[in-house]
């Protein structure tokens, strides 16, 4: 079974859902072989806006994030053919906050990218997998999901780290645009009391958001310094506003806190609990709760080296060298359910 896999880009997303596990498993003696982004060798047959053929050479063809209308055409021609097509998500892009860039790229409309070519690729794909269970719910209504958590690579294990009480957040303000009002003003008293609270990320925008004085200091990290960059942070925080979109975000940011030793505070969603009930952080489900947490561990040294060890110890069950076989077994159910249903009906456009 011949396997080539298409992320969607180079950075976090492509990286952690199919350039890493693509790695391990082609490492470990699988046929699969993962395409760069910018070196697509899929051909697409076109007939004016329509496409009437791809031509790929693999058994499976796995894509990420489909949201161009050709491609998710492509997804329903590949699957008439015989060969069998994964689509992965990672997000819900039908509820992205309309003030996120990404909104706009997304949004029906607006471009050749939509969050109804995603839907449709979804419908017409022969298995969609996803990073959080709520994503089923929103990608995989027809029972063709397939549930693959985010888990992390080496470089985010064993890394040395001085203790602070730094408070951080590792995220950018405008991919997150409603998420600080979950604090309140929680942020900005510690600041008022004296305690220091930097970003991981683009921060611009962010000090009016937390109600402080002046964007916090921040910028843009490589992903291949990421790790190095949160394991900085003496406290990290997590703020995810109560939304649908958020209800399926995975635990991808608190695991790479916890794996890096970094003390957290989270909101309650979904996956950030389910990591907590593992044994790592901290929940906060209202601005007094942040502060008071946050302030706990700002306060304690030894508080902060109690959940950093917690943290660690939690995270080194989740590696992505011991769940990479994970995604090998999906693709080998979605190989198995297209030779089950050659010629599928495939969902109209």
């Amino acid at each position: 079974m011949k396997v080539v896999v298409y992320p969607s880009d180079s950075f976090g997303c492509g990286s952690f859902r199919m350039i890493w596990p693509g790695q391990h498993l082609a490492a470990a003696g699988h046929d699969v072989e993962v395409v760069g982004a910018h070196d697509r060798r899929v051909r697409v047959v076109m007939d004016g806006h329509t496409v009437k053929d791809v031509l790929v050479d693999a058994d499976v063809v796995v894509l990420q994030r489909v949201t161009h209308a050709y491609m998710a055409q492509a997804v329903g021609v590949m699957r008439a053919k015989g060969i069998t097509v994964v689509v992965d998500v990672d997000d819900d892009l039908s509820s992205i906050h309309p003030s996120n860039p990404a909104w706009a790229v997304h949004r029906p409309g607006a471009g050749p990218h939509s969050w109804h070519n995603l839907a449709l690729a979804c419908r017409n794909a022969s298995l969609v997998t996803v990073s959080t269970p709520a994503l089923l719910d929103v990608y995989a209504k027809h029972g063709r999901g397939h549930v693959l958590p985010n888990y992390l690579p080496d470089m985010y294990y064993g890394l040395p780290r001085e203790d602070s009480n730094v408070l951080g957040w590792p995220g950018s303000f405008h991919s997150h645009p409603n998420d600080p009002e979950v604090v309140g003003g929680a942020v900005a008293r510690l600041v008022d009391e004296g305690a220091m609270f930097v970003m991981r990320g683009d921060s611009t925008g962010a000090g009016r958001a937390f109600g402080l004085k002046e964007d916090p200091p921040g910028g843009g990290v490589p992903i291949e310094e990421w790790p190095r960059a949160v394991a900085a942070l003496g406290v990290g925080i997590a703020p995810l506003a109560d939304t649908k979109f958020n209800a399926a975000k995975s635990w991808l940011k608190v695991l790479e806190m916890s794996a890096v030793g970094v003390p957290w505070v989270a909101s309650p969603r979904a996956e950030y609990r389910r990591l907590h009930e593992m044994g790592a952080g901290v929940l906060a489900d209202r601005p007094r709760t942040w502060h008071r947490e946050l302030k706990r561990l700002h306060d304690s040294a030894a508080l902060r080296h109690e959940l950093s060890l917690a943290g660690r110890a939690v995270a080194e069950q989740l590696r992505l060298r011991d769940h990479a076989w994970r995604w090998a077994e999906a693709w080998q159910r979605a190989y198995e359910m297209q030779q089950a249903t050659p010629r599928p009906q495939l969902a109209p456009a």
